[in-house]
């Protein structure tokens, strides 16, 4: 079953963790979503970490990921732990609201954004055995009993393909590690761009089983280019088949978030799930 989701625009300046929980829980609900992000809260706010799970609960909307987008792999040591340590806290917030995940990219040997900095060693074993390490780390110390922790898909790193990905899960051996599943971020080459159907099966085919959360958008091959660029662009207006890619996540056995993102104005998203129920509604998927 999908649950679909995506972010929601409150009014000018302000910001979710300033939000009534109850208004921000049926702001989603009004925009016919059943899936959201984990707002920005404290953790140890413990009231608003009971209400916000209490009001989505009651709206029935799904929290679907506790996001924490920084560097894992900061090349500054005290960064490095202090990131870690608040990823340690996302996780656990995602498990005292009853959320699926918390995500963070794998990150990058470099100081600053390990999503614009990039190195060679993203994808050496030295990486991969780091992955595993994180990994088990935040899960054996938050010992979480419904939430997961997911690596995002990546180009840069080693979370960049189908195999790798079932190589980590097996790696990694702990029952709340997750598949994260962004399909348009596996596509980094031309030949997976015009194979993304195959790609969204053989992902369910290694991995369907651990498969928790996913990312929904669309890109576009550049052209004219003598180089390859692919570019994020408005759903429905790039090249990925958004048939096959929801047919595999209706057939997984459990309820998964499928969510908007990367936009950047209210009418975009309304076009861009305009585009997604349109596609539900030929596939007879109910979202």
């Amino acid at each position: 079953m999908i649950r679909f989701g995506g972010p929601v625009f409150l009014s000018a300046g302000e910001k979710t963790a300033d939000v009534d929980p109850v208004l921000l829980a049926r702001k989603h609900r009004e925009k016919g979503f059943t899936a959201a992000y984990v707002p920005k809260i404290d953790i140890n706010n413990r009231e608003l970490v009971k209400a916000t799970r209490e009001a989505f609960a009651k709206e029935g909307v799904m929290l679907a990921e506790a996001g924490y987008w920084e560097n894992l792999m900061d090349t500054d040591a005290e960064t490095r732990a202090s990131h870690r340590a608040q990823q340690v806290e996302a996780l656990a917030l995602a498990e005292e609201l009853g959320a699926v995940c918390s995500l963070n990219t794998f990150g990058s040997y470099c100081h600053g954004n390990g999503n614009n900095y990039h190195h060679g060693l993203n994808f050496s074993d030295e990486a991969f055995e780091a992955a595993v390490e994180m990994a088990r780390c935040f899960i054996d110390t938050v010992k979480p009993k419904t939430a997961y922790f997911c690596y995002e898909v990546f180009v840069f790193d080693i979370v960049d393909s189908p195999e790798s990905i079932e190589k980590l899960i097996r790696a990694v051996d702990r029952k709340q590690f997750g598949a994260h599943l962004d399909l348009a971020n596996l596509l980094n080459c031309p030949r997976a761009y015009y194979r993304s159907g195959d790609i969204a099966r053989e992902c369910v085919r290694r991995f369907g089983d651990r498969i928790v959360s996913c990312h929904v958008k669309d890109v576009r091959l550049k052209e004219p280019s003598m180089t390859v660029v692919l570019e994020e662009v408005l759903m429905g207006t790039g090249n990925i088949d958004l048939k096959a890619f929801m047919r595999q996540i209706e057939g997984l056995s459990r309820p998964i978030p499928f969510m908007l993102e990367h936009l950047n104005t209210e009418a975009e998203y309304d076009l861009a799930a305009a585009k997604v129920r349109e596609t539900g509604a030929e596939l007879g998927i109910k979202l």
